[in-house]
């Protein structure tokens, strides 16, 4: 078994991070920025990472794997690698819009509301990008509402 040095590990979690479409934009100094405030998790399948209805205190971004959007028990969409979701109770600190379950086995980065905020306070782009996503699901979701 080989250990991963630190500086290797930070490289490679700057390299994903910059992968992912929402941080593309980003300088190597704003992706230092967010990695630090930034946990790498492993989840299994089958995982509820939001429950709608609920309080939702965390952002998260889809490094590898893949899960299902549901809203009163029916599927809504599907999520992979470079997805986002969580962003709009990070910005309204309201209830969960929909639920969230882990498809097969992942790797995501997370955040808590208060690094998600340092965050994109740090980048008006990233702000941006988000706010832009966060409008275009909502208004995805009234189309499909009627």
């Amino acid at each position: 078994m080989r250990l991963t040095h630190h500086k290797d590990a930070t490289k490679s979690r700057l390299e994903g991070l910059h992968n992912l479409s929402l941080f593309s934009h980003c300088s190597q100094k704003q992706l230092e920025y967010v990695d630090s405030r930034t946990d790498q998790v492993a989840v299994p399948a089958g995982e509820v990472l939001i429950h709608e209805g609920r309080l939702n205190h965390t952002f998260f971004l889809l490094l590898d794997g893949g899960v299902e959007i549901t809203r009163a028990g029916k599927p809504v969409a599907t999520l992979g690698p470079g997805d986002f979701f969580g962003e709009i109770s990070m910005v309204d600190r309201g209830l969960a819009t929909a639920t969230v379950t882990t498809l097969t086995n992942g790797r995501l980065f997370v955040m808590s509301h208060m690094q998600f905020r340092d965050a994109i306070k740090a980048s008006e782009p990233l702000m941006v990008k988000v706010l832009m996503a966060m409008g275009e699901r909502l208004r995805e979701d009234a189309q499909a509402r009627g």
